[in-house]
């Protein structure tokens, strides 16, 4: 196998030659032209939605509402959201243009690299910008039948961005980035994601079916509740599937049917400045030893370094992590 024929084999559930690293084996495509924030590098800025976002530091620059400029949907004034909110006008974008220089700026290559194409800020995330986490909260509670409305407007949108990443970038994987869980679990319960949220996202995986891409869920955090949601739904791939799940647990519904990418503990391990090249090289060879059995797995972790390419040379955290799962995991499954 190639090294992108071994790591689709992986994310596809089942058992490739070796344990593929996302870090070597694949390349993001952060698409500027789905809105969902300024472009990167550009600084603080409105995206699509006009929401402001500045770059956080904290989450290695990607990002985030600006703190201290008011929400665009206030609590008091949900009724009237179809007055108030504005959605990306995707017939005003030149994705040719765009996608082509994107693809020349990432050095995006096919033939080598599976294509992963990021598109951020899913249905619960964008509600949360629009209105603020506390708000959408209480929104969620107190006005559900809108709030379902509200999410089923944003899920139309990424539905029609969908079909222009098909059509102009034709990535493997479409990954759909809607955090629903912090470390100790959900941050809505499962019945609510069901009930609101599960219908729209339901809608948004089939659409990416029905394009050549494969559809991958973003979900970060503990988030191990909704695997058979997700698995319902027909979501195929997972990431970045933190260690404070219990993947062992997960892989015994995913095996053979989704592939899990994750597992490398980036906060306590790789992005802290403390840690040796021996403690990376060590987290490495546990996820390996305690996540790869069998096949369907795929090292990675959502890690601050990952838009620094200096972070992958040899000796730097994300390159000590390339160099120690292929010497350990290359010859992982000849005897398994």
């Amino acid at each position: 196998m190639t090294k992108r024929e071994n790591a689709l084999t992986a994310l596809q559930g089942k058992k490739p030659e070796s344990v593929p690293c996302f870090y070597s084996a694949c390349q993001i495509i952060p698409p500027a032209s789905a809105l969902e924030s300024p472009p990167m590098g550009s600084g603080a800025g409105y995206d699509g939605y006009g929401v402001h976002q500045t770059p956080t530091e904290s989450a290695g620059g990607m990002y985030t509402p600006t703190p201290g400029i008011p929400p665009v949907l206030e609590l008091e004034k949900i009724e009237d959201w179809k007055k108030i909110v504005h959605f990306p006008d995707y017939s005003q974008v030149d994705f040719k243009t765009i996608s082509e220089q994107e693809r020349a700026f990432f050095h995006l290559d096919k033939n080598n690299f599976v294509q992963d194409l990021f598109c951020p800020n899913g249905i619960f995330e964008r509600l949360h910008f629009l209105m603020g986490f506390e708000n959408a909260m209480i929104a969620i509670m107190e006005e559900p039948e809108i709030v379902s409305d509200i999410v089923g407007a944003i899920a139309d949108k990424k539905i029609e961005f969908i079909y222009k990443a098909a059509e102009y970038y034709k990535p493997d994987y479409f990954t759909y980035l809607d955090d629903y869980a912090h470390i100790n679990g959900l941050f809505i319960s499962k019945d609510t994601f069901r009930e609101i949220f599960k219908p729209h996202y339901q809608r948004i995986v089939n659409a990416c079916k029905e394009t050549e891409m494969t559809f991958k869920t973003h979900c970060c955090g503990k988030m191990e509740t909704l695997l058979d949601d997700f698995l319902d739904m027909g979501v195929t791939a997972l990431d970045p599937v933190q260690c404070c799940n219990n993947i062992p647990e997960m892989k015994k519904k995913t095996l053979g049917k989704a592939g899990i990418m994750g597992g490398l503990d980036v906060q306590n391990v790789v992005d802290i400045t403390a840690s040796s090249e021996e403690d990376i090289r060590r987290e490495v060879r546990r996820c390996i030893d305690e996540y790869a059995p069998d096949g369907g797995y795929m090292i990675y972790g959502a890690s601050l370094h990952m838009y620094n390419p200096a972070a992958y040379a040899p000796g730097q955290p994300l390159g000590i992590v390339i160099d120690e799962c292929e010497k350990y995991g290359h010859n992982y499954y000849l005897s398994r």
